[in-house]
């Protein structure tokens, strides 16, 4: 059994639980959720459902300082759908402005690591697993803000705002078990909530309006793509094949982000 109050043991516990060491055969992970909008002084209006997927594969190193570690390839999409139909949609009409506008779909290839997890960080400080372990199930808190330039701003964010604000919340949940103890397969099956604030997106061509969105969706992992439901399976294998596998083990792109994304989808339109 893996010990999480050891550094290394965190490391391999992290690669069992997140990793494949075959691109082809990647660690498949998938979710479902929906989309609130939120205004002052007016009700949350549900504005459509999500369906997200992941694949992931990673390497093993070790360095002679810093001990065993890992890095990550990813590929993910999150296809929008109607929330009465359940289907995936092209348009969308925004209630708030009464535009219809077309959907941008997120397609980021790759979410790589820019380098590799250690058990011991650069500064020497070791790892530590910040959950807990209650009957029998292994649960992780996570919360992290980000305060950063907006993609689709331009250069005055500082003096006239657009920066990039958000919020995500997750909660995984792992039987505890099949995670630590390491004569059982791999990837171990999990699950998670996972919770985003954000602005606006950017297809919803707001404006400035004050604002924001709420994505709330419960992640599932360790499947394969046959595990991921409809309508994405079929999305995926028919029209995207690619984001079935992981890119490759040394793939060095940069990582792509969904705001990234929908700029490069906006200007190419606009040529």
């Amino acid at each position: 059994m893996l010990d999480l109050t050891k550094p290394a043991d965190i490391i391999e516990a992290e690669i069992r639980l997140g990793c494949s060491p075959d691109p082809n055969k990647p660690r498949i992970s998938w979710m479902t959720g929906k989309i609130i909008g939120r205004r002052q002084g007016e009700p949350d209006r549900h504005l459509i459902d999500v369906q997200g997927y992941n694949a992931r594969a990673c390497s093993t190193v070790t360095d002679p300082k810093r001990g065993p570690g890992y890095r990550s390839v990813t590929r993910e999409i999150m296809f929008y759908l109607d929330p009465v139909t359940g289907k995936i949609i092209d348009t969308w009409a925004n209630p708030y402005t009464g535009e219809t506008v077309e959907v941008i779909h997120m397609f980021n290839d790759p979410v790589n690591m820019a380098e590799p997890k250690h058990a011991l960080a650069k500064d020497g400080k070791p790892v530590a697993w910040n959950g807990r372990i209650v009957d029998g199930l292994a649960v992780a808190q996570n919360m992290n803000s980000f305060f950063r330039d907006g993609p689709l701003s331009g250069d005055y964010q500082d003096y006239v705002g657009g920066k990039y604000a958000v919020v995500e919340v997750s909660t995984m949940v792992i039987p505890a078990a099949d995670w630590l103890d390491t004569d059982k397969p791999t990837p171990v099956k999990g699950t998670s909530s996972w919770t985003l604030v954000s602005p606006w997106l950017p297809r919803m061509r707001m404006a400035g309006r004050e604002g924001q969105t709420v994505l709330s969706a419960t992640w599932f992992s360790g499947g394969t793509l046959n595990d991921v439901p409809e309508p994405a399976r079929s999305e995926i294998r028919n029209k995207h094949p690619i984001f079935a596998v992981a890119p490759p083990l040394d793939d060095t792109r940069p990582p792509v982000t969904s705001w990234n994304a929908a700029k490069k989808a906006i200007d190419a339109k606009r040529k």
